[in-house]
């Protein structure tokens, strides 16, 4: 016996110091809600010791953490809630000493080096991010203000370029998940959270899922149990072996069985229990569970859901959530705000401004009409079959970076003719060329070359789409997200992103359909083009020094 005192004080002791070394300074604030973790044990078994000293060092260190400490022995209708517990974990007999919280389970104890990680693990929120992904960078102001309040939960970040395994991980939970892989991605409570739309959208789900699952909602016992009737009757000894030789039954079949008017007399302290005869139908008999063996130490309980959002944040719209608007509502207002996009605009922009010297309106909107649909074509199918490989390279710093350089290049050309028209460098045609390449304006927009230009148009559309999906690849993949959660038949699925595809095409349609119609009356005058040129750079300058300085800007919803 002093062996095993000394033995647990040097345990103890050990527990300090482990936790002394981990501890962390978090402001709380006053009046800050707790997280619960169960723990249950046996008080005839061995480990039950080593668990209580672990325990108070756990709480010691970890601020709103509130334990409860069970011994299954003395605790009847805990014995119920460890079984119920163990079964929503996928396993249908529980063993000791066994932990809950937040919906997650661990069974056993190797001692607080071994299993202390993994218990805290359940109370852990893992979030995969990205430096340079601009949702990333707004959950993670937003978790001080979550920390302060919810002070039990640890937040872990993993930046998914940093680590290899967290980017395996990270791929692995979207996979799981049955979503495009997308950043931020949040790991807590068996449950996967996608995106970032805020703090007060994903922000606010996430503290909802915080609160849920923190143990202070009433437990339902759905008439399962009446405490006060102690209706549980124990195996006759405390091995892990069923009474007499009947199956385990089922702990559904178990739970509904149990009624208050039932007369159950037990000891559990004597290891022997006064029970009915087993082979009476009415009595119930359950097993006290013992000890995990080495190779039951362990979580268990696999993936409960998804649990993205049915929301979006956009300019002017202010939030859009399906469940309001439905679907086909939902899907216009959102391709509608994506299509008022600079990257492609000012393509579009400068090809007009070339296209109304041709003065054919038939032409004009051969070349532009292809241009458009084109464009509408690319974008259906980056996002119906390429969304997860540009959402990658989407977020990547050095792209923009190179996109941003060249943007303000051209932007500063094209506001520098606005002021000295075709002096110095230009993007204008030079006059010495004019003629000869007018020649070959007229040859290429000529009947036989209308191929050729049009060629053009699909390469160039092509190619400013790809460009676009780099710019913006964050509310495409969020709606996708979010159609993919309404579960329809794929051909649905379909259905909607071309009407996506109608609403973001819009703008460009008014904008070929408004040069076509005015080009009609009036010729493009020098001071029409000088505007145009003005416009065009302003858009490209402003996009350029937004990749370069604000890349986050160009995320819709952050």
């Amino acid at each position: 016996m002093r062996h095993l005192r000394v033995t647990y004080l040097a345990t103890f002791l050990a527990l300090v110091l482990y936790g002394t070394a981990l501890s962390q300074t978090i402001q709380v604030d006053e009046g800050a809600n707790t997280i619960r973790l169960e723990v249950f044990v046996r008080s005839d078994r061995e480990s039950s010791d080593e668990v209580k000293a672990y325990i108070e060092v756990l709480k010691s260190r970890t601020k709103g953490l509130d334990v409860q400490l069970t011994d299954v022995l003395e605790d009847k209708p805990a014995l119920v809630r460890l079984y119920e517990l163990s079964k929503r974990a996928g396993r249908d007999k529980p063993v000791l000493p066994a932990f809950h919280a937040c919906d997650r389970m661990y069974f056993g104890f190797g001692g607080a080096q071994q299993s202390g990680p993994a218990i805290e693990q359940l109370f852990t929120a893992n979030l995969y991010t990205r430096s340079t992904c601009p949702r990333c960078q707004s959950l993670k102001a937003f978790l001080p203000k979550l920390q302060r309040r919810w002070p039990a939960i640890k937040f872990v970040i993993h930046d998914v370029d940093q680590s290899s395994s967290a980017l395996e991980t990270w791929h692995k939970l979207c996979q799981t998940a049955g979503s495009p892989p997308g950043l931020p991605t949040i790991d807590f409570a068996r449950r996967i959270l996608i995106g970032y739309q805020g703090d007060d959208v994903t922000g606010a789900q996430l503290e909802e899922l915080i609160r849920q699952v923190s143990g202070n909602q009433p437990v339902p016992t759905s008439g399962m149990y009446d405490a006060t009737n102690n209706d549980i009757k124990y195996a006759k000894s405390y091995d892990r072996r069923l009474q007499s030789s009947a199956e385990f039954v089922p702990l559904s079949t178990f739970l509904s069985a149990m009624a208050p008017s039932r007369q159950v007399t037990s000891d559990p302290t004597d290891g022997a229990s006064k029970v009915d005869d087993p082979t009476i139908d009415d009595p119930m008999v359950i097993d006290l569970p013992d000890e995990a063996d080495e190779s039951e130490i362990g979580e268990s309980g696999e993936l409960i859901e998804t649990a993205t959002t049915d929301a979006i944040e956009l300019p002017l719209f202010g939030t859009l959530r399906v469940s309001e608007l439905g679907m086909p509502l939902f899907t216009l207002a959102v391709g509608l705000v994506d299509g008022f996009n600079p990257c492609a605009m000012w393509v579009l922009v400068f090809l007009l401004s070339v296209l109304v010297n041709i003065k054919d309106r038939g032409k004009i909107l051969a070349i532009a009409g292809t241009f458009v649909v084109i464009s509408g074509l690319a974008y259906f199918a980056f996002m119906a079959a390429w969304l997860n490989v540009f959402m990658l390279i989407g977020f990547a710093r050095p792209v923009q970076i190179a996109l941003g350089i060249l943007a303000v290049v051209i932007g500063a050309i094209n506001i520098k003719d606005f002021f000295a028209f075709k002096k110095g460098v230009s993007l204008s045609i030079p006059e010495s060329q004019k003629p000869r390449l007018y020649q070959r304006v007229r040859q290429i927009v000529a009947a036989k070359y209308l191929s050729a230009a049009l060629a053009g148009a699909v390469a160039l559309a092509i190619i400013v789409n790809t460009i676009e999906l780099l710019c913006t690849a964050g509310l495409p993949a969020l709606y996708s997200q979010v159609l993919s959660m309404q579960e329809y038949p794929a051909w649905k699925n379909y259905a909607y992103l071309f009407l996506y595809i109608v609403a973001y095409m819009l703008d460009d349609t008014v904008l070929v359909a408004v040069v076509v119609t005015t080009l009609s009356h009036r010729k493009l005058q020098e001071r029409e083009g000088r505007w145009l040129k003005l416009l065009s750079g302003l858009v490209i300058l402003v996009l350029g020094l937004v990749m370069l300085l604000r890349p986050e800007w160009l995320t819709l919803g952050t």
